[in-house]
């Protein structure tokens, strides 16, 4: 069998996996990225396609052009499952060609001299003395099976985990994903008959009769385009999501043009905070492999991008100290953590909250303000929840008809704060991973307990 070494080995070319390719190029490295798909699939993933511009902003990743920008975003509105009360959010983003974007991001890397194969597909790892060392690869585009080794794997492989979930499973890297953490989502995309009002703005539409556990969204692409579609929680043994969508399409969407389909498809994702350890010896997990997807509207592009620019960060620093254990790996942790993990534990938090309401509890505590704009603003942003003392008692008069989601709400705070300074305290080094991890699954179990 064929060998051939490279500094670095990322396997898949999406969105976290780009990113990486695009950060680490021009660093002096020999790269070698792979995905399974043809070139023209690359980034092909079936979910909103809406990314914020503060992302691009802070990374360093070019903007989106051409055809690649299908819409600017100023902003989303939220509505409740009775469409009495609808609130706005304000902020600029972009709606994507998805693929588009990521094949121009992956050719920008090759142009900057990361070689990359298509129709490639990674067998199996290579593990040896408790490193991955590279991987089995299967160029469908040659017919040859090749053995890389590289000094640190970078797995992107998204939701299936399919390198990683064949790595010995007592190392901490390959930890599993419980059902109920995963939104099942489906979307499509099509022409309608009118103008779209408002088309700049995004909207989600909350309600646990039409989508348990999860919302539905309908993101312009533009005047007469949309990206619509829904995701539910997994776990739960709710009827197929091909169900809920035929039915209540028309009441999300009753403008669409169904005999003008242009795109369709569904996706597993994940719904939780990230794994708790991105990096181990010789590997580095990001992107949906990673659970990096936001707990609470599932948008995952964003948080893709910085976990591929803090692997970058985490391996020009290995190759500088010549250390790629969990140790010499273990930046990759610390920036994760620090740029979006810590929030998006404590939004985990808030999504189980969420997903325990009754339509009648959202209902109403949408329209009393017991849950604010700027509660979901705020969260959103920093995975905070703070409530002053005039505030709480405001909200105690407009809850007294429902005490119980008042006390909700009190535990809430209480565990999203809790959760996040444990991730803003991460541990330091390897050999605290497993005190740290307990800490945080106590605050889960007590969380949970306290809204049952």
């Amino acid at each position: 069998m064929k060998e051939l070494k490279y500094d670095v080995l990322i396997i898949g070319g999406g969105f976290a996996g780009s990113s990486a390719a695009y950060q680490l190029s021009r660093r002096g490295l020999k790269i070698l990225l792979v995905d399974s798909k043809p070139w023209n699939r690359i980034g092909d993933k079936p979910c909103g396609d809406a990314v914020s511009k503060a992302h691009f902003d802070k990374l360093g990743m070019p903007y989106p052009k051409g055809e690649e920008l299908e819409n600017k975003i100023n902003g989303i509105k939220l509505y409740s499952p009775d469409m009495q009360t609808v609130w706005t959010v304000n902020g600029e983003g972009f709606e994507l060609n998805a693929p588009l974007y990521n094949q121009r991001v992956l050719k920008e890397a090759q142009d900057r001299g990361v070689e990359i194969w298509d129709l490639t597909t990674a067998m199996k790892p290579i593990f040896e003395d408790g490193y991955v060392k590279g991987a089995v690869l299967f160029n469908r585009r040659t017919n040859e099976e090749l053995t890389v080794y590289s000094k640190v794997v970078v797995e992107a492989t998204g939701y299936s985990r399919s390198f990683r979930s064949k790595l010995p499973p007592e190392l901490p890297i390959t930890e599993d994903l419980d059902d109920k953490d995963a939104d099942v989502a489906y979307r499509e995309v099509l022409l309608t008959k009118e103008d779209i009002e408002d088309h700049d703005y995004l909207r989600i539409f909350i309600d646990q009769e039409t989508s348990p556990g999860g919302y539905w969204w309908y993101f312009p692409k533009g005047k007469n385009k949309v990206n619509v579609g829904l995701g539910i929680q997994g776990g739960m043994g709710y009827p197929s999501i091909h169900e809920y969508y035929k039915k209540y399409l028309d009441k999300y969407a009753p403008d669409v043009d169904k005999s003008k389909l242009l795109v369709k498809g569904g996706a597993l994702v994940p719904t939780r905070r990230p794994l708790y350890t991105m990096a181990w010896n010789g590997i580095i997990v990001i992107g949906d492999s990673g659970f990096t997807v936001n707990p609470v509207h599932g948008g995952g592009k964003g948080s893709a991008m910085i976990s591929g620019y803090c692997a970058a960060k985490a391996i020009l620093s290995a190759f500088e100290t010549g250390d790629f254990s969990a140790s010499g790996l273990w930046d990759m942790n610390i920036c994760y953590v620090n740029e979006y993990g810590a929030k998006q534990a404590s939004l985990d938090i808030f999504r189980r909250f969420l997903q325990k309401l009754s339509n009648d509890d959202i209902n109403y505590g949408m329209k009393k303000k017991i849950i604010k704009e700027e509660d979901l603003l705020e969260a959103s942003e920093k995975g905070d929840l703070h409530l002053s003392v005039a505030d709480k008692a405001m909200r105690v008069i407009s809850g007294l008809g429902r005490p119980s989601l008042l006390f909700k709400l009190k535990a809430v705070a209480e565990s999203m704060k809790k959760i996040k300074e444990l991730y803003l305290n991460y541990p330091r080094s390897p050999s605290s991973l497993g005190s740290w991890r307990r800490e945080v699954d106590n605050v889960l179990t007590e969380f949970n307990k306290s809204l049952s």
